[in-house]
């Protein structure tokens, strides 16, 4: 049986940090001042996180390439934690607008308490065609998601006030009410388990199909997670269960395509500008987008040993990503 072994790193002072990055061709402008965003920010976070785009990769061992600063890499970071206030902002909107949507349109159709009856889900009744084996699938997850739309409020009673009220006067919590204690994750499942109809109803308040609504929830779902948990955006590589579908701004921006796939706004961060564009108002998507271009206005102006267009390309954004802003 091959075993094998795996090695933690020794732990460091951070003054052996810095002699550590010294040694492998980085330059301090300011060693107090980077000794104190290190104990401050983590070597792992902002090191480890960031240093790829300024490794010079014609070299087997792991070294910097010339001119390479700690303040260039810690830019980076910097830039990537602005990235993420911004994304999380913007996708909070279509976060709120979705829990209205969902409350309002399923309650419309089944009251105020309707919302633990599997019968009131898509259980492809209406298909006598339905493969058993889907359907069984597609009732064990109104099953699961009903159980913890249960422990939810099982878990809320004591500690929010007025999942308390609702229950001690009322017996039960309406569903707009529920959903501000629900996860995006779980608002995002509940509308997948919706009967079409009602998913239709939803789908007509952004003017899009019920197939790409879908597809776009799931990147952005995975999107705010990575924001609301701290984890690195700018270069993320999003699963491919996460492909968001063809829009009209695949090709008005003319994205090359290779085997009839877009190259850039599949599973990228593109995408979820692309997702944006789409669904958020043109106000709205405008200040979206006049940030994100400040922000790389300004880290292009914070660094010298790699360009912009490298930053982009980690980014998966295509040349002309800026035009997105003009397209109706």
């Amino acid at each position: 049986m091959d075993r094998r072994r795996f090695f933690m790193k020794d732990f460091k002072l951070v003054t052996e940090q810095v002699d550590l990055l010294k040694s492998r061709g980085m330059l301090f402008e300011d060693e107090q001042d980077a000794i104190c965003k290190l104990l401050s920010d983590n070597y792992y976070n902002i090191i480890n996180g960031y240093k790829d785009l300024f490794l010079d990769t014609t070299n087997n061992q792991e070294v910097f390439k010339t001119g390479t600063t700690f303040n260039e890499i810690y830019a980076l970071y910097e830039f990537d934690n602005q990235l993420k206030n911004i994304f999380l902002e913007y996708i909070l909107k279509i976060e709120n607008i979705l829990r209205t949507q969902v409350a309002y349109h399923f309650s419309s159709f089944h009251g105020n308490d309707n919302y633990l009856k599997i019968d009131n889900f898509d259980t492809f009744s209406y298909n006598t065609f339905i493969n058993p084996n889907l359907k069984e699938k597609q009732i064990k997850h109104i099953q699961l998601l009903i159980s913890n739309l249960n422990k939810k409020i099982a878990d809320s009673i004591s500690s929010t006030k007025y999942i308390n009220h609702y229950i001690m006067n009322y017996g039960f919590i309406p569903l707009w009410v529920l959903v501000n204690i629900l996860s995006f994750g779980d608002i995002c499942n509940f509308y997948k388990l919706m009967n079409q109809n009602e998913r239709i109803h939803i789908t007509m308040f952004w003017g899009i199909s019920d197939n790409d609504l879908k597809s776009f929830l799931g990147i952005l779902c995975h999107t705010r997670n990575l924001c609301a948990h701290n984890e690195r955006l700018f270069n993320y590589s999003f699963p491919t269960r996460e492909t968001i579908n063809d829009t009209n701004y695949h090709n008005l921006l003319n994205i090359p395509s290779i085997n009839n796939r877009f190259q850039y706004g599949k599973n990228d961060l593109f995408a979820v500008m692309i997702v944006l564009k789409t669904l958020l108002t043109k106000e709205d998507y405008q200040k979206f987008h006049s940030k994100i271009y400040s922000r790389l206005k300004s880290i292009e102006s914070k660094i010298k040993t790699i360009s912009l267009n490298d930053i982009l390309v980690a980014m998966n954004f295509p040349y002309n990503w800026h035009s997105l802003l003009k397209m109706s």
